[in-house]
């Protein structure tokens, strides 16, 4: 897994081919290839004051991706809320972006992110994914979320 701000983003090129899971988080006015990065990412949070701008072709296409083939708003600019709303980023947050992420990742296996994001950007289909899915079986990923349900409570991951 990879965290990002977008306001650090140079190229999407970087962006869009690694197998990784990407984090992406923006703040203040989003716009032009840092909006375009937010989209591109797999899961994009956006601070609570934030307002992001879909005023660049790279952000639009990027909005598109994202939305598939949901409709669009008219609008080319909107708030943090308005945006998660819209389905352009997936959360919304007035925590430092160290705070949010640890919170974010508390139960969550970065093995298993990782693994999904890889298969999810990987041609090969069932092959790939039966294979992806016997080495998380390997590493117990799977189990320790299942035994952290039946005991009713949150699964700690390595």
């Amino acid at each position: 897994m990879i965290f990002l701000r977008v306001a650090d983003i140079r190229d999407l090129d970087d962006l869009v081919r690694r197998r990784e899971l990407v984090v992406a988080m923006g703040e203040g006015d989003v716009n032009g290839v840092a909006a375009a990065a937010l989209m591109f990412a797999d899961f994009a949070v956006l601070k609570e004051n934030a307002t992001l701008h879909i005023d660049a072709a790279e952000a639009w296409a990027g909005a598109v991706w994202r939305l598939g083939r949901k409709a669009l708003h008219v609008q080319n600019a909107m708030s943090a809320r308005e945006a998660r709303d819209a389905g352009l980023c997936d959360d919304v947050t007035d925590h430092e972006a160290e705070m949010w992420l640890e919170e974010w990742m508390r139960h969550r296996s970065v093995v298993a992110l990782d693994s999904a994001a890889a298969l999810i950007r990987s041609r090969g289909g069932d092959r790939l994914e039966r294979a992806e899915f016997a080495r998380l079986f390997a590493l117990g990923e799977p189990q320790k979320g299942l035994d952290a349900f039946l005991g009713k409570r949150k699964p700690t991951y390595s």
